[in-house]
């Protein structure tokens, strides 16, 4: 009865992992969510229910529904509400629920962005320094933002028109002015540089090819070379033909600058990743690592039993067998600092845990990482992406149940009013003063506070921040 099902269900992928999404030369598909029958979203219910069910992590936790599909998805309104029933199943051994991660893309965002390079926005995010102060918190590169010139560091004095844009006077529609501002076709910005100049902005959605390196710098600390460079997204470094992409180009030439320079530890700063394709974590991975690694256990997967034949009976040349260090060049760091909020997520904290068994490795950052160890590939149904989870990575020390986030080493909160690499932001100056003194500053996230109570202000680890940036990509990708 199950393998009738399985062909019957398959047939109604119409494309599978690479079919869907941006060609070579296309940009990030408008927002417009796709008009359907009600039999179509009838049958996307049904096979998202059998096609989670082959492909979950936690396949031994949901129900059979096999023998009559139609009757248990009739009463979920649609295809997302089936996939949040499924992922309530997933529950740790203490009862608690553990699939927060599991989506569905209607819109091709996901590959677009992590496969393909495109974003579709403004190309800014914000988030508060305290309790009323409002921030650039990051510019893409090349975005619409960054070719009006704006920069981290500005205030939001006003949005839409808005000038009260306290947590205070947010709360009371629950964040939503902000949210909707941000997801809209058009923002009108008043916004205060760190000169006190002001500058009035009107900003069109657009599109435009996401660079993942924000900054890089080089800086001389107690006689040392320390490297530094922003990572804000882990899009493909190999496309789908399977060649080099420029975001590899970009990490090659980086490091090459990086070994020239003699750089014996390196800053990465992940304060904002929140992942991206598994193939660009396994190449950094290869790159930071010391030579010593050799050809030595990078990662295992752990994957639900039947997976790999499902896979196989589609022919998806998806490889969940162990991963190993293959370092393509010379570069030999003794220490390497993480720069982490609540946003660092996924590809980015696998990237962490496959360097921890090998190199010193110190988090600093506001709290906990996100808390990630899953991943997942795109099934395309009906020109609808699941991403249902499928595997749990562990580093060569067998440590992966980081769920709940990973812990930082040093409190330092984000430092909004400075650019990336500015060596006085709070983060960065904190892993630049172990680099010169070999141990974390006795005041860090403590100083910070006693500045911003003689201010009058709160500390920065602000719950509606935690929310700013979850927003984007947050997940661990192979395609």
């Amino acid at each position: 009865m199950k393998t009738t099902l399985f062909k019957m269900y398959a047939a109604m992928a119409l494309f599978v992992l690479i079919a869907g999404g941006c060609g070579e030369d296309s940009v990030m598909p408008t927002l417009e969510r796709p008009v359907r029958e009600d039999t179509d979203e009838d049958l996307l219910k049904d096979s998202v229910y059998y096609y989670t069910y082959q492909f979950y992590l936690w396949q031994d936790q949901l129900p059979d529904w096999l023998g009559d599909i139609r009757k248990n998805t009739r009463p979920l309104n649609s295809a997302d509400a089936v996939l949040e029933s499924l992922k309530s199943y997933a529950r740790t051994p203490d009862g608690d629920p553990i699939d927060r991660f599991s989506f569905l893309d209607r819109w091709g965002t996901v590959d677009a962005e992590v496969q393909q390079g495109y974003a579709g926005s403004f190309g800014i995010d914000v988030r508060f320094n305290n309790d009323t102060d409002l921030y650039i918190k990051k510019v893409d590169l090349g975005s619409p933002a960054d070719r009006a010139g704006v920069r981290r560091g500005w205030q939001v004095l006003q949005m839409n028109g808005r000038s009260d844009l306290s947590l205070a006077s947010l709360e009371a529609d629950n964040f939503d002015f902000i949210f909707t501002a941000l997801d809209g076709q058009r923002i009108d910005l008043l916004l205060k540089k760190p000169d006190g100049s002001e500058v009035s902005i009107q900003l069109n959605r657009g599109n435009y090819q996401l660079q993942p390196i924000l900054a890089s710098r080089v800086y001389t600390v107690g006689g040392k070379k320390i490297g530094y460079f922003a990572f804000d997204i882990f899009v493909s470094t190999l496309s789908d033909a399977g060649r080099p992409t420029y975001v590899k180009n970009q990490l090659d030439q980086l490091m090459h600058e990086f070994e020239a320079a003699g750089v014996q530890e390196m800053v990465v700063d992940l304060r904002y990743n929140g992942g991206g394709a598994v193939v660009t974590a396994e190449y950094l991975s290869n790159l930071l690592a010391p030579p010593s690694v050799g050809t030595g256990l990078m990662y295992t997967n752990r994957v639900n039993p039947g997976l790999e034949g499902v896979l196989q009976a589609h022919h998806v040349p998806i490889d969940f067998s162990p991963v190993h260090f293959q370092k393509p060049n010379t570069l030999d760091l003794n220490r390497i600092y993480f720069l982490v909020t609540e946003g660092t997520a996924s590809a980015s904290e696998l990237l962490i845990n496959n360097l921890k068994p090998h190199v010193d490795v110190k988090l600093i950052g506001e709290d906990r990482t996100y808390g990630k160890p899953v991943g997942f590939f795109n099934w395309n149904i009906l020109g609808v992406d699941l991403y249902a989870v499928s595997f749990q990575t562990y580093n060569s020390v067998g440590e992966s149940d980081y769920f709940e986030g990973m812990e930082v080493d040093k409190t330092v909160y984000d430092d909004l009013t400075k650019d990336f690499g500015d060596p006085t932001e709070d983060m960065l100056a904190e892993a630049l003063y172990y680099a010169r003194n070999g141990r974390f500053s006795a005041d860090g996230a403590g100083k910070q506070m006693q500045a911003m109570a003689v201010r009058g202000s709160w500390p920065r680890n602000l719950p509606l921040n935690g929310r700013l940036d979850k927003r984007g990509i947050k997940g661990m990708y192979r395609f």
